[in-house]
């Protein structure tokens, strides 16, 4: 079997690949540490253009340190650097069976929401209080420690990455399409990493691996959440996320996500976070989220509950000016569907 970093040229259709390429611009978006890095592994970069978004540069440094023959001592240099937990997720990206993004189901038609933009010409100056109690940040550390990192073994023998987090004494709450591949399929194993973090000095802390039961898993595809139960302990200081039977959320609202996004450490998405749509079904966002943040809990203001996080989604014609939201399922219709399945 050929790993993708061996392809000629490269394999950019790779499962990996292109988080590869993601994981790598959000962690190193300066160039003069890549050109550093780049140098040491012995790349000619005459032809990178090296003013353009890091996202891009990455794409076209990985393809001319693969014609080079230089990509594997260009990913050396990243895992022999300081930051521990990026190079741990290389790794899992580069293995003969890469830790990838569980894939999404396809869109219904239709799925997109009602779309409206007043700053097409004006910027929007917010007038509501940004001010908040400095509860707020005890509050959210405490309840981030329901988020786990989810490690996934499809019955296809891949691996996936998603993000869950605790709702009872031994539940998990994520999406179905984390747990479930497209022909519905449960996984072969799941575990969950409690405490995947940095300290205050980017070090990766020490987390606890907790197993859980593959057929325990159950859900519903077509409000995407799913379930799995623990068969170990979890940490005893990870919190339980309630589920309320209602909600009040609305357009102009900001709502918090923590996430384990492109599968690194745990992550907190707190800036530009404006609510732009709501239903009965979904709550649309500027919330950043990343591959891997699939499951993430979305709160609000106060800490509670909203959504489950499920996708991003383009609003408008292709023809037009768009707009990029992300989504998340309601929490009352999670809930609802959990108590029917007789799980609360």
């Amino acid at each position: 079997m050929t790993q993708f970093l061996d392809s000629l040229p490269f394999d950019w259709t790779a499962p990996g690949a292109r988080e590869l390429r993601d994981l790598l611009a959000s962690v190193y978006y300066e160039p003069a540490p890549v050109k550093a890095m780049a140098r040491q592994a012995g790349i000619a970069m005459g032809q990178v253009q090296w003013d353009q978004p890091m996202d891009t540069v990455w794409h076209e440094l990985i393809t001319y340190a693969r014609n080079q023959g230089r990509l594997r001592d260009l990913l050396a240099q990243i895992q022999s650097g300081p930051d521990r937990a990026v190079a741990e997720r290389v790794q899992e990206l580069l293995s003969e069976r890469p830790v990838v993004e569980a894939p999404e189901p396809e869109a219904p038609y239709g799925a997109w929401k009602h779309f409206t933009d007043p700053d097409s010409f004006e910027r929007r100056i917010f007038r509501t209080n940004t001010f908040q109690d400095v509860a707020f940040l005890r509050q959210g550390t405490e309840l981030a420690t329901a988020v786990c990192r989810l490690r996934i073994t499809g019955v296809n023998g891949l691996l996936y990455h998603g993000t869950a987090f605790r709702v009872g004494a031994d539940l998990l709450l994520t999406n179905h399409h984390v747990l479930f591949d497209r022909d519905g399929r449960g996984p072969a194993t799941v575990e969950a990493w409690f405490g995947y973090e940095q300290d205050l000095d980017g070090r990766a802390i020490e987390h606890v691996t907790v197993p859980c039961d593959p057929a325990s898993s159950t859900g519903d595809p077509t409000d995407d959440w799913a379930v799995v139960r623990v068969t170990a302990p979890m940490p005893q200081d990870a919190a339980v996320v309630p589920l309320p039977e209602r909600t009040s959320i609305a357009v102009g609202d900001r709502v918090y996500i923590v996430q384990h996004p492109h599968g690194g450490v745990k992550k907190l998405a707190a800036r530009h976070n404006v609510v732009r749509h709501v239903d009965d079904e979904v709550v649309q966002y500027w919330t950043d989220t990343e591959s891997g943040s699939s499951g993430s809990p979305v709160f609000d203001e106060h800490w509670r509950l909203v959504a489950v996080h499920r996708r991003w989604t383009r609003i408008g014609p292709l023809s037009e000016p768009s707009e990029y939201r992300n989504e998340g399922v309601r929490i009352e219709r999670v809930a609802e569907g959990m108590a029917n399945a007789g799980l609360r």
